[in-house]
């Protein structure tokens, strides 16, 4: 079927070409590390607590742009899985977030097989290419954050 029937402007093309990509973004990642029983918004928390070590709970909402009941929902998820465990302190940000050994062995499983699947996302286009586009994407996020 023709995609470009339905959509009545170069705008409306874009904003759907963005949406689709970005879920068969997640489509395919999800596929290429369900094994493991972690899903691509877990394994974006496992990655960002592993490059930070441990973090307040409260950083990773506004860092990753989800709602705090949902980050909330997740870590709970990724506890049970026991990758994640959350230490609680008596201090403004409270909660803080680390990963287990079992984390860390998940992380260092896994991060092959999502640079695998970044680069046949990426194939062909070159450094000047993903830069510009990280920055066009950074303006269209920004201009949505404005209110």
């Amino acid at each position: 079927m023709d995609t470009h029937i339905w959509q009545e402007n170069d705008t409306d093309r874009l904003m759907h070409q963005i949406h689709q990509t970005m879920r068969l973004f997640a489509k395919t990642l999800n596929q290429e590390i369900a094994r493991s029983g972690i899903y691509s918004s877990e394994w974006t928390v496992l990655n960002l607590i592993h490059h930070r070590g441990e973090c307040a709970q409260a950083e990773l909402s506004p860092y990753l742009g989800i709602e705090p009941a949902a980050i909330s929902k997740t870590l709970v998820k990724m506890e049970e899985k026991g990758v994640i465990t959350r230490v609680f302190r008596n201090e403004p940000r409270g909660k803080f977030v680390r990963l287990t050994e079992k984390g860390e062995t998940l992380f260092t499983r896994l991060q092959s097989l999502v640079a695998s699947h970044r680069h046949q996302a990426l194939q062909g286009l070159s450094a000047e290419d993903c830069h510009q586009l990280y920055t066009l994407m950074h303006r269209i996020q920004e201009n949505l954050q404005q209110e």
